[in-house]
Formats: C-alpha cells, sequence, structure tokens
C-alpha cells in the first residue's frame, strides 16, 4: 500500500484566476442551454473561436472546450444550441495542449477551466487533454476529424511542400510534422506528402485500413480545396519501382537515397489494453498542510468505496487517472482537485501526457461508471422519465419494424418458429425428440438450430449451450460440431454461444419459458442418452416472470436452497409442490406453476405443511432477504478489435452504423451480451481469433466481469433485430455503396490531371502479399552476425525482411519469382549477397 505527499508545484497552475469575476469570453453560456464552444488561450487571455475553427489545433497553442448536452447524449461540432430546462444536464470542461504550448499558456488554459467550473457550480467533468493522447469523449466531438497544425500566422506558404501524418481509427487526425524528412516514417504509419503539383499519400506496410481510407478522403479534400492537380499513392518499400517521373518527383522532397522508415510502433497499445484491469483506488486527505494520498485498495471497485465527504484517485496506470470529488468536500478541494491529480502524475513517474480527468460525485460521465461492476445514479427529475412501453406482440416482423424494443427486450420474435435440437454424447451428436426439447442437463453439451420467417424471407440461428459441468473435450467437440453445422447450411451469419446460467431472452423464449436444467447428464437416468428422462426426486429454482425470462434450474435438495424472493417446485415421485416465498410477484407463481403440471400443491412461505419440510430433510435457515435490482443498466459500447496477437480495443464513444466498417471485426458489449461483429472484407484468421480475443477483453475489463457471458457472433448482412436496435438510425442499404480504400484510390487517381500519374508499377498492385507482412529492415542490419540480428528477424529467412526495394537491387528480380526457384537455388543467391 502506498502512501505519499504530493507537492503544490506543477507546470500548470489550475486556481490562479478563480476570483468570483467571470471572464467576458465565458459570458456567452448559458447553463441551461446544450452547447459546445471551443476558446483559445492568446497574450494570456481566453478568446472564442468561431464554428469554423473548430477542429483545428495548433501545436503550439492551449485551448478550452465546453461541451453540455443532456445526460448520456453526444456533443461536439455539429451539436445544436438548445434549451435543455428541467432536463438533466451534463457539462464537459477540456482544456487541450499542444505539444509545443508554452507553460504560461498551459496555466492559463488550467485555471480558466477552473475558472469556468465554478460558473457551472463545480459540476464539470474536467479533462486534461495532450496532444496525440486524446480521451475518447474529446475525439467524439469532431466525428468528421481534426487537424494539428505547426504555424498560425497569416502568411502565405501554400508554396512549400509539407508532410501529416494521418492518424486515427473513427476519427480521422491530420497531423502536421515539422519538417519533410524520412526520420518521421514508420511502416505502421500513413503519411501525406503536399507539394505544389501533387499530393503524396504514402501508405505503411503495416498501416491499418482505416487510416489509410481517412488519408485517401483527406488527400483528395487537400486537392480540391488548394487546386492541386495530382494525387499520387507509394507504397512502402516500393518507392524505387514506380514510374521515373514520379520517383524524380517524390525524390525531391524525400531522396530515396536517404530513405530510413523505422519498424512498426513496439508493444505500448498491447501493454495499455493489459493495463485496462488494474484499478488502484487512492484517498486524499489534508494531513498538516500537505497533500496525502494513500492506497487503500486495488482490484475491482465497488460505488460504497467512495464517500461523499472526501477526494478519491483512481488509478488506471498509462489508460489515465481520475478523481472523484464527493459532493460535500469544498469547492478549494474541488478546484484543487486536477492539479493534485497532476501531482500524483508526477510522483508515480507517469509520461507528462497521462490522461487526467476530474468527476464529481452524482455527475460522473458513462466512461467513469464503466470503471464499477454496479453503479446506482440518482437521476434528478426522474418523474419527466418515460416508462418503459408495455407491448405483448413479439413476432418476428414487429421486431424488424421496431429496433430499439428488439435491443432493449433482446428478443428476435415469439419464438413460434421450428427448433433443431441435438446433444452431444461422446464424439457423436445425437437428435433429441420434440417433446424433450426442454429438458437440459448440466454435464451436456447442446445445438440448437431456429428458423423463422420474416416479412420476406426464411432466417436461422445457431445456440450452443455448454452446461456448467460438461467437460472440456465435450465442449471442444460442441464448438467443432456448430462450425461443421454452419458450413453445410451455407453460414447463416449467426452463432451464440451461451454458458449455463446466462441464457439470452430469446434463447429462453424459444423453450417457450419451460426451459428445465437439471444437475448430471442425461444418460444418468437413461443410458441411451435419447429421450433424456429427468430424475424422480428434485428441488427447482424457478427464474423470470415471462415466457422470455423463465427457465428452472435443479439446486441442492435441501431447505437451505430455498428463497424468499424466488418460487420453487418440489417433486417426490408423482407429488408436485409450488413453493412460493414472500417476495415472489404473482407472474412469478404462474410461471412456476406451468413447471408442476396440472396436479400440485401450491404452498406458500409461511404456510408450509410439516410433511414439506420434512421431505428436505428438516427446517433449516435460507435467504430471507428481499433482493432489489437498484443499478443502472448498462450502455452498449462499441469497440474496434484488432488481434495481433492478443485483442487489442479502442472504444467509440456515441457510436453509429457507420463506424462498422466492413474490414473491421467489431465487439458490441452490452453489458449481459458480447456481440462480435464480423465484417465482409475481414480476414479469416481475424474471425478466427475473435472468441480468444473476447476472453481477453472481459479477463483485462477493469470491472472484472463475468467470463460466463454469452458471445454472439455474426456476420455483415445478417445481424439480428437485437443487434441493429443498439444503433440509433440503421439503413440496411448502408454497404451498397462501400467503396474500399482500392477502390477509393482508383477514383482518386482517373481524376489526376496528369493521366501518366497513373501508370508507376505502385498503381497496378493491388495489395500486399505474405512478403510485405514481415517487419522490414536496411540490408547492413541484416548482414550482421544472428546473435545481433532484431528480434523479429528469422535468422533462416532474412531475405524476408528485406524492403521490396532493397530485394530488388540485391537479387535483381522481385519476391514472387525468387520464391519460384528451387531451395539450393535461393541459398546460392542468398550466400552471394550475404543474407546466408
Amino acid at each position: 500500500m502506498q502512501v505519499f505527499d504530493l507537492s503544490s508545484e506543477h507546470e500548470e497552475s489550475f486556481s490562479n484566476g478563480v476570483n468570483g469575476n467571470i471572464d467576458v469570453a465565458f459570458k456567452k453560456i448559458n447553463k441551461s442551454y446544450a452547447d459546445f464552444l471551443m476558446w483559445k488561450v492568446e497574450n494570456m487571455n481566453v478568446v472564442a473561436l468561431t464554428k469554423d475553427q473548430y477542429g483545428t489545433f495548433y501545436d503550439t497553442e492551449s485551448y478550452i472546450i465546453y461541451a453540455a448536452s443532456p445526460f448520456g447524449e453526444p456533443s461536439g461540432t455539429e451539436a445544436v444550441t438548445r434549451d435543455l430546462r428541467g432536463k438533466p444536464i451534463e457539462y464537459h470542461v477540456h482544456f487541450w495542449l499542444g505539444q509545443n504550448t508554452t507553460p504560461e499558456k498551459s496555466g492559463v488554459a488550467a485555471y480558466k477551466s477552473v475558472e469556468l467550473d465554478s460558473i457551472l457550480s463545480c459540476c464539470s467533468s474536467q479533462h486534461r487533454e495532450t496532444q496525440s493522447n486524446e480521451s475518447d469523449r474529446f475525439l467524439s466531438y469532431f466525428k468528421n476529424g481534426y487537424k494539428i497544425l505547426k504555424i498560425n500566422d497569416n502568411t502565405n506558404d501554400e508554396d512549400e511542400a509539407k508532410l501529416y501524418k494521418v492518424k486515427g481509427k473513427s476519427i480521422p487526425a491530420l497531423i502536421q510534422i515539422e519538417s519533410v524528412e524520412w526520420d518521421h516514417f514508420r511502416s505502421s504509419d500513413v503519411f501525406i506528402l503536399k507539394t505544389t503539383q501533387t499530393i503524396f499519400v504514402w501508405i505503411g506496410r503495416a498501416s491499418c485500413i482505416e487510416e489509410r481510407r481517412h488519408a485517401a478522403k483527406l488527400s483528395e479534400e487537400m486537392k480540391e480545396r488548394l487546386k492541386i492537380p495530382n494525387i499520387i499513392f507509394v507504397d512502402d518499400g516500393y518507392e524505387k519501382t514506380t514510374d521515373g517521373n514520379i520517383q524524380k518527383q517524390f525524390g525531391k522532397y524525400l531522396p530515396l537515397e536517404k530513405r530510413i522508415v523505422l519498424p512498426e510502433s513496439g508493444n505500448d497499445k498491447e501493454e495499455t489494453d493489459a493495463n485496462r484491469g488494474c484499478l488502484r483506488l487512492y484517498k486524499c486527505s489534508d494531513n498538516n498542510g500537505k497533500y496525502r494520498v494513500a492506497e487503500i485498495k486495488s482490484g475491482p471497485l465497488i460505488q460504497a468505496d467512495l464517500t461523499s465527504e472526501d477526494v478519491f484517485i483512481i488509478d488506471q496506470d498509462l489508460n489515465g487517472i481520475w478523481v472523484w470529488v464527493g459532493r460535500k468536500v469544498n469547492e478549494r478541494e474541488k478546484n484543487e482537485a486536477l492539479r493534485n491529480a497532476r501531482g500524483f502524475v508526477k510522483k508515480k513517474k507517469y509520461p507528462s501526457n497521462t490522461k487526467v480527468t476530474r468527476v464529481v460525485e452524482g455527475v460522473e460521465p458513462v466512461e467513469f461508471k464503466m470503471l464499477f461492476r454496479l453503479w446506482k445514479t440518482d437521476i434528478p427529475n426522474a418523474k419527466n422519465l418515460k416508462l418503459p412501453m408495455l407491448i405483448s406482440k413479439f413476432d418476428a416482423i414487429t421486431m424488424e419494424d421496431r429496433l430499439s424494443l428488439a435491443a432493449e427486450t433482446q428478443l428476435i420474435d415469439d419464438g413460434s418458429g421450428g427448433i433443431t435440437l441435438w446433444r452431444i454424447k461422446d464424439t457423436k451428436i445425437i437428435e433429441i425428440s420434440k417433446d424433450r426439447y426442454a429438458h437440459f442437463f448440466s454435464g451436456d453439451c447442446y445445438i440448437v438450430l431456429y428458423s423463422y420467417h420474416t416479412l420476406h424471407e426464411e432466417k436461422h440461428l445457431l445456440y450452443c449451450w455448454i452446461g456448467s459441468d460438461a467437460s472440456q473435450e465435450e465442449i471442444n467437440i460442441t464448438t467443432t460440431k456448430l462450425e461443421e453445422i454452419d458450413e453445410e447450411l451455407g453460414q447463416l451469419g449467426f452463432q451464440a454461444r451461451i454458458i449455463q446460467g446466462r441464457e439470452p431472452a430469446h434463447f429462453l423464449q424459444i423453450f417457450k419459458g419451460k426451459l428445465t436444467i437439471f444437475n448430471g447428464t442425461g444418460t444418468d437416468f437413461d443410458e441411451t442418452g435419447k429421450n433424456l428422462k429427468g430424475p424422480s426426486q428434485y428441488l427447482l429454482k424457478v427464474f423470470g416472470s415471462t415466457t422470455y425470462s423463465a427457465k428452472a434450474e435443479q439446486v441442492d435438495f435441501k431447505t437451505s436452497s430455498l428463497d424468499s424472493n424466488s418460487c420453487f417446485i418440489l417433486r417426490r415421485g408423482k407429488k408436485y409442490y409450488v413453493w412460493c416465498g414472500n417476495y415472489s410477484t404473482g407472474d412469478q407463481r404462474e410461471i412456476a406453476k406451468g413447471f408442476a403440471g396440472k396436479d400440485f400443491e401450491l404452498t406458500l412461505e409461511g404456510k408450509e405443511k410439516e410433511d414439506f419440510f420434512n421431505l428436505l430433510g428438516g427446517q433449516m435457515p435460507y435467504k430471507t432477504q428481499m433482493i432489489k435490482n437498484i443499478y443502472d443498466k448498462k450502455p452498449a459500447r462499441l469497440f474496434f478489435c484488432k488481434t495481433s496477437p492478443l485483442l487489442q480495443v479502442q472504444e467509440i464513444l456515441f457510436f453509429q452504423q457507420s463506424d462498422l466498417l466492413p474490414e473491421n471485426v467489431m465487439l458490441l458489449d452490452t453489458d449481459d451480451t458480447l456481440f462480435i461483429w464480423m465484417g465482409k472484407l475481414s480476414t479469416r484468421e481475424e474471425q478466427r481469433l475473435s472468441i480468444q480475443g473476447v476472453m481477453h477483453y472481459l479477463q483485462n475489463d477493469p470491472s472484472k466481469r463475468d467470463m460466463n457471458m454469452t458471445v454472439i457472433h455474426i456476420k455483415q448482412g445478417k445481424e439480428p433485430p437485437t443487434f441493429k436496435g443498439f444503433f440509433c438510425k440503421w439503413d440496411s442499404k448502408l454497404w451498397k455503396y462501400y467503396k474500399t480504400f482500392h477502390k477509393l484510390k482508383q477514383e482518386i487517381q482517373m481524376k489526376n490531371t496528369d493521366q501518366d500519374s497513373n501508370n508507376g508499377y505502385i498503381q497496378q498492385k493491388s495489395g500486399y502479399s505474405d512478403f510485405d507482412h514481415y517487419e522490414k529492415y536496411p540490408i547492413p542490419t541484416l548482414r550482421e552476425p544472428n546473435d545481433r540480428l532484431p528480434n523479429k528477424v528469422d535468422p533462416l529467412n532474412k531475405e524476408l525482411h528485406l524492403s521490396h526495394d532493397d530485394f530488388i537491387s540485391l537479387f535483381k528480380m522481385a519476391y514472387e519469382e525468387f520464391e519460384k526457384l528451387p531451395r539450393w537455388k535461393q541459398q546460392e543467391m542468398k550466400k552471394k549477397v550475404g543474407l546466408f
């Protein structure tokens, strides 16, 4: 447990200007309005920017951003100013610091942010943002992208050559580089080189498809705005095999004899992902005039860890620092909270660009609440909130028409479709008869094929259910069989993996609320495994109050298994009892009766006959405390996924359907279900590794999620309404006109004024071979002895780590030709050039 005192000396002062006076620049703010405003620090003052300046930053400057919106709703450059009187509002204040800003400017931005927070009654979330390490919320404000430029003057410098890096998955950032030199290039990056006659788009070998697409679009916008005739695409390692004229133009600014392209970035992102789950909680206090920070716990946090009288710091390592301020803390502590968090960053020796955010009790943003498994919000004006819409019709056509209802209920239809059910026994798959469909056993695995009709077509879903006592061998066989069935049926596009106890609503619906799960395996009561008879004596706990939430699970046959919140079915031979706890509802009781057949004895808690407890081995204590579900339903979250080799994720706040890119595998986390969305252009390898990636994602979730969550694989174009409904607008034709990077590239090249610029070798390349997937190094590096080679170099195949151009310069042929040669000939050539 760490304890340390914080110094009050920081590069940014957070309180110099808070004196009760409102800066004239902030007088435009109306606290009851949704709004989005930006200011820049100039001459030690803040100056309001015009709307057309939003999204353009200069790396020598400091900025302040104000975003006010209804709770849980987006803000940003496209936000409409409107009156929100009577509605709960969340306020966010960001100050953004360019990497070359001055301490004086960053200081003004810091204390003016505190001043702005004071105007908002110290109820805003305050964010310290630094260039190239912006928060997901900051990025969400600029859906069309943002720019970070080098200079801020009025001189006409359009004749100068300029180099820009393109970064960002969902939100593109165009970042100007200080000089046009090879030293800035990495194989994982994409660059735009703007010259007077040509815009060159350099595509790093290991760059991601999103940044390539962003670069194509940004270069086209730049071309039109600056009236530049041509756009040329140049691929990493192929610069010397472009058309001679293009090579000459490009080499004028980036001489090819000086070409140095560093390998792709290291494992920083993977380390950051691994640290997602590392949380430590610190309590802050004044100690004889010193500000003391003491670690009080690590691991998963609960809301009760936070107390209204105190200030706490949540340390998420490189993922950022959160400082939470209780509502009873005085204004001075609220104002100084961010400053003290910065002191904490220094004390821990974290990088200076570590994200720091201050949040206030009662108005915490969703990103903060996600650090906790459960969270209860006292919502202001709760009486104005809409009640959920009641509906009894859940047929497929209704759910396709009302996608938000499908998402809320997680129902695809009313369960009236056709079912084929198989049970896995050893290495065989046995079809189950219809009269035994709803009898499952905890030691077994099952596959369910469900078929239903919409207005225009028949659709199919594949579920696999894994019992909590199933062997790993049977689980593996079930997974294999599931894939085989899917292939035989022409890839249905919907596969759900369900662990016992985590059954989703629609799965329960197809069994009409009668799913019964017994302990053991089906062969315990029937050696053939075909009839799947149940035991003649059992105690079942009944869950749910509707057909889409109901099931019954066998529990230990004793009184201590009872619970006053639930209903139970006791069977002894042919005798059935339905026991109803004091806190069970009428609907629960009606559902419970359905598990007992026609002849049963209804038993109410407290009015049991003596023989009831005798059947269970006598009276014992059991749970009698009322359970209330008072916690917030967590909102759905969308993540970009990349598996290399572990899953890396990046969240997209306030996501929309257009964020689902066909080249990607995406993860939609709805709190109780994980949807893995597989774009049509994503690789088979990424799809194959996605389930391992999901496990890695859950393991590293800071709130320590349930590892047995339902995981559903869906393919682009096969999305069920239960997925579509999480997107505010779903357009079934969206991808009809989708343009891949190569399509965008072709269209851009066709518009070039100089059509000769399209005739280079690089413009004819349609993609990258396996050769391009290897890390590339200079020739002298690869000629070093094996014990001095970089770790990623295969000493037996050094030629794979040459760039295309270096390969041709050494071997006088392309790798594709070399690959076809006999092995002895390859080795002879490698010896000749010093790579054997």
